[in-house]
């Protein structure tokens, strides 16, 4: 091995951090197991959950920019439900009947109460080393 990193060595690297666990839904008394969620994941969920406007005329406009906690939060249960070790996809046709739903992440509310979304999305977020720091998340921004 080279004293610095090689193209050769970084192409035939696992870049990929996969850590299951399994969290416990207390109200319904099962176990839903649950698996890391990749960065590219969490950048796309963050920027979805993201929405701009604009409003004034053209030198006068101002650019609101508003954060959906609920959309990031549930896009990112729905990418981290390990559909290896379970057939209980939220993002099934079935679910989304059932509720009514077009989309995956309207159907989160729907099954968890608030306490345990932000419980299964802490839960993720420490097998998958989101930062929570601020600091941390501007220095990845920049």
């Amino acid at each position: 091995m080279s004293q610095f990193l090689t193209m050769e060595e970084f192409l035939g690297m696992n870049t990929e951090v996969d850590t299951k666990s399994e969290w416990k839904w207390e109200r319904k008394d099962v176990v839903i197991p649950i698996r890391s969620v990749p960065g590219d994941i969490y950048f796309k969920a963050r920027k979805a959950a993201m929405k701009m406007s604009v409003t004034g005329r053209k030198k006068s406009a101002e650019r609101k920019v508003e954060f959906d906690e609920l959309k990031l939060k549930s896009e990112i249960i729905i990418a981290a439900i390990d559909k290896e070790r379970t057939n209980f996809h939220l993002d099934s046709a079935q679910v989304l009947a059932k509720y009514n739903k077009v989309a995956a992440c309207d159907v989160v509310p729907c099954v968890f109460t608030p306490r345990e979304i932000n419980d299964l999305y802490e839960k993720i977020e420490s097998i998958s080393d989101f930062s929570t720091d601020e600091e941390e998340e501007e220095d990845v921004k920049n």
